[in-house]
């Protein structure tokens, strides 16, 4: 992967305008205040730069480690809250920390330095201060996510350049931020006074803070934030993908080269084989001169998601019409949610849907990076001289597919093949994929009890939403949709039962049978079909049990 200054700009814009991210706004007392409190002149360097460091740290561990694969985001979250929910405590009450170190010999030694750092004025407590913040700040700039996801494992140095200029981007702002807070209460003498109201009051609001971060508050608050149109990731994610369709015409420039008699262009050299892992019908292919010879077709994909289920089928019939002309179907399960990193399920899904060409998995985005690939379900063809002649994105043009599948074996088109799938009227489709979790919300209403107006949803009862799902903690709760579509299936993961009614009637479809769903683990379910009658309508789940996880509504 050859060095792109425009993601190395991009990255850096990223971490400037993270500041304005709704997840990290809720947040921004807690660096105001703390340098506000202090007289310490290197408080604001050492607090932005340890929270920088600690936002990468933090990321690179939970993604080059599968220890913490299943240790949910609450967890994390809660011990932040928690660290920052005792340095408030400290604040608030320094006359206690002391007689409560002094009884617990904690100031013999180092005592003047571990006191300092307790009240946040020495420069151990902030670095203390900033680790405590990185995991709440991971995650919340899409293109910090795609250079984890694909630079980083395709090049581990110019992923580490990129990152670099993201956490300069969010140090620079977040310093500035605390440096002029530090400056102005500087000139207020009785700022400094340690049991005087002014620190009280910083202590006062840390404690807010850390229980808002530990009790989720904070995202009630990053919801409302997102409500009310206001935040920059929508901003953000167009400047990246503007990014992405430059460095992928650059791509194409670079390499392409004139057509040959097939008519089709010879785009680019195909990437060698990376980061695939837990092969399934198939021993491990090592690298692209295994498949001198072949025509190679690589489709990402991810079990859960709809546009790739409703071209299985196609898949499934070309492998078994045209493998032994040579053609080779590599599916690559790039995953989108965490739950689609885990072999067994990638591996039940494979069995669930009858497919028997190799899949592997690229849990690190690896292969998915190489290709500059931005999409569920993306299709390359690749020539027997290892050029890819031929991409496609979505669903749909199964038929010119096959036809230049066709010209590159060299062989015919069968005209006896019957696929299996369901049609799809794209037109037809009012309401698009709609996720469920804070990262990517859209059109959620508050109020539960309230009237769904066209693409609307809401929830009913207690929920534990992140950034990537909304879990049910009491049995009951419910979950309401509006939508415009012959077909609704929603991401569900967890073990349970529920009642699915549409338009106050019990559903019977897919799924579900007279309104009762069983829910057996993370998956799609198809929760209404009503043939090729495209409509309005209201759906809504009941969940008899806490625990279940909601990630997305899907449409067709």
């Amino acid at each position: 992967m050859d060095f792109q200054p425009i993601l190395l700009l991009t990255s850096f814009l990223a971490g400037v305008l993270t500041i304005l991210a709704p997840c990290v706004l809720p947040l921004l007392p807690v660096i105001v205040g703390g340098a506000a409190g202090t007289r310490n002149k290197w408080y604001p360097v050492i607090l932005v730069s340890a929270l920088s460091i600690s936002v990468i740290a933090f990321t690179l561990l939970l993604k080059f480690s599968t220890v913490f694969i299943d240790v949910p985001e609450t967890f994390w979250k809660s011990v932040s809250g928690g660290i920052v929910l005792l340095f408030g405590l400290v604040w608030l009450f320094p006359k206690a920390w002391e007689a409560l170190a002094n009884k617990l010999h904690l100031l013999s030694g180092s005592q003047k330095q571990l006191s300092k750092a307790s009240h946040l004025e020495s420069n151990w407590g902030a670095v203390a201060m900033g680790a405590a913040l990185g995991p709440v700040f991971s995650s919340c700039s899409p293109t910090y996510f795609v250079i984890l996801a694909t630079v980083l494992p395709v090049s581990f140095a110019l992923g580490l350049v990129y990152l670099l200029a993201y956490g300069l981007g969010l140090a620079l702002m977040l310093g500035l931020i605390a440096f002029f807070g530090q400056k102005i209460t500087n000139k207020l003498g009785w700022a400094a006074n340690p049991e005087g109201w002014f620190k009280r009051g910083l202590g006062i609001l840390l404690i807010l803070v850390g229980i808002a971060v530990v009790t989720g508050f904070d995202k009630k608050i990053e919801t409302a934030i997102l409500d009310a149109g206001f935040g920059v990731t929508e901003f953000e994610q167009n400047l990246l993908d503007s990014t992405a369709e430059e460095m992928s015409e650059d791509m194409d420039e670079k390499f392409e080269i004139p057509v040959d008699t097939t008519g089709l262009p010879k785009l680019y050299e195909a990437p060698e084989l990376v980061g695939l892992e837990n092969w399934i019908n198939s021993q491990p292919i090592q690298s692209m001169q295994d498949l001198e010879g072949k025509v190679v077709l690589v489709d990402f994909w991810t079990y859960s998601c709809i546009n790739c289920i409703r071209t299985l089928p196609y898949l499934q019939s070309w492998h078994e019409e045209y493998a032994d002309d040579g053609l080779v179907i590599l599916g690559v399960h790039a995953p989108e949610f965490q739950f689609e990193r885990k072999f067994e399920n990638v591996q039940k899904a494979v069995r669930d849907f009858g497919l028997t060409y190799p899949v592997a998995q690229d849990n690190d985005k690896q292969l998915w990076g190489a290709y500059f690939n931005r999409y569920w379900p993306a299709k390359y063809l690749i020539d027997k001289d290892g050029v890819v002649r031929y991409t496609h994105f979505g669903e749909g043009e199964y038929e010119e597919t096959e036809e230049n599948i066709v010209k590159l074996l060299g062989t015919k088109m069968k005209e006896d093949m019957v696929v299996d799938a369901t049609a799809v009227d794209f037109s037809q489709i009012g309401t698009p994929e709609t996720y469920i979790g804070l990262n990517r919300r859209e059109n959620f209403v508050e109020d539960g009890a309230a009237e769904l107006a066209k693409n609307q949803w809401t929830l009913t009862g207690e929920w534990e939403v992140d950034g990537e799902r909304a879990k049910s903690l009491t049995a009951g709760n419910t979950i309401r949709m509006n939508f415009t579509a012959a077909r609704a299936n929603l991401v569900i993961g967890g073990v349970g039962t529920a009642t699915v009614l549409i338009d106050g009637e019990k559903a019977t479809a897919g799924d579900v049978q007279d309104g009762a769903l069983m829910i057996d683990g993370e998956r799609l379910y198809q929760l209404a079909d009503f043939g090729n009658q495209y409509g309005q309508h209201e759906i809504e789940i009941i969940f008899d049990q806490p625990d279940i996880e909601l990630f997305a509504w899907t449409f067709g």
